[in-house]
């Protein structure tokens, strides 16, 4: 059984993600179990490390906004998985396209049909601007996670 742990800051959609994931590996009888983390908080001495391990597969719901105390909790959260050396993939946009990005990683671990609704083939994205001469980390990290998104579903 693959366990899926979601985290993120407060107010990012976290709980929402975990429950609509779990109801669409139940639908698709995937044998997962979903559970809401926080690593940055502290279990039994170690910033949630241990208890953290057990997971195979862990998303991270990324920020949507510049809210400084979000940013804090986010920065924590990253630094806790980092700490112990944990992957992760980190989910942004609607709850839509999070659900999706979480669905394609999970493909990528269960065998099986597909859990993603299939784009349909020859239609196309409408092109979107994005900065290149920008040096926020965020900014390119979110860059970089799109463009990797857009392979993995070609």
């Amino acid at each position: 059984m693959l366990k899926i742990a979601v985290t993120g800051a407060p107010s990012t959609g976290k709980h929402q993600l975990a429950s609509d994931l779990d109801r669409a590996l139940k639908d698709a009888s995937r044998d997962a179990q979903v559970a809401v983390t926080d690593p940055s908080v502290p279990s039994g001495g170690a910033a949630g490390h241990t208890d953290h391990a057990r997971y195979g597969l862990t998303l991270l719901c990324g920020l949507e906004s510049a809210e400084a105390a979000r940013q804090a909790a986010d920065q924590s959260i990253r630094s806790a998985l980092a700490a112990a050396g944990t992957a992760y993939c980190v989910l942004y946009g609607s709850a839509p396209q999070r659900l999706e990005q979480a669905l394609g990683a999970v493909e990528r671990l269960l065998p099986g049909s597909p859990l993603r609704k299939q784009a349909q083939a020859g239609r196309s994205k409408a092109w979107v601007w994005v900065c290149d001469k920008c040096s926020d980390p965020v900014c390119e990290h979110r860059l970089l996670s799109d463009l990797l998104a857009q392979r993995a579903a070609y």
